[in-house]
């Protein structure tokens, strides 16, 4: 039987903590450089600002990132508090917004996760749900 290499998810999720460490950014920081973005104004189109937001936030190298969302919000206060009293508990350390949110989720057109990368965009305003360490969001799981 051929010996098989490791998953190639897996080589992405240990490439994105290797550049999270070698920037030098705790799991908080990089929720926040990842996920909150300041309330959107404007006429600009949602395929410009995924592309422009996801290059500027690091997104789109050394590999292209398949989906992103936005948080759109003032200041981060309203998302950390999902994770106490904003939230309801849901499984693992996982907690669901009281609240709607303006979002914007960013998904990679194409098959090739290779830059040049190209996004197009979709706006919603749900609650979501994100993964918490001490009472700190860490991790964007998903629109409600």
């Amino acid at each position: 039987m051929a010996w098989r290499g490791p998953h190639p998810m897996l080589l992405l999720v240990l490439l994105a903590t290797w550049l999270a460490l070698a920037r030098g950014e705790t799991r908080f920081g990089k929720f926040q450089r990842q996920h909150v973005a300041p309330p959107r104004t404007g006429p600009q189109n949602n395929r410009d600002y995924c592309n422009s937001m996801m290059r500027s936030r690091g997104m789109t190298s050394p590999v292209c990132k398949r989906t992103n969302t936005f948080i759109h919000v003032n200041n981060v206060n309203p998302i950390t508090n999902v994770c106490g009293p904003g939230g309801t508990p849901a499984p693992k350390n996982l907690h669901d917004s009281i609240a709607h949110f303006n979002l914007t989720t960013c998904r990679l057109q194409g098959g090739s996760q290779r830059p040049p990368c190209n996004y197009k965009g979709n706006t919603k305003y749900r609650p979501i749900r994100i993964g918490c360490v001490r009472r700190l969001p860490v991790h964007f799981d998903r629109i409600i």
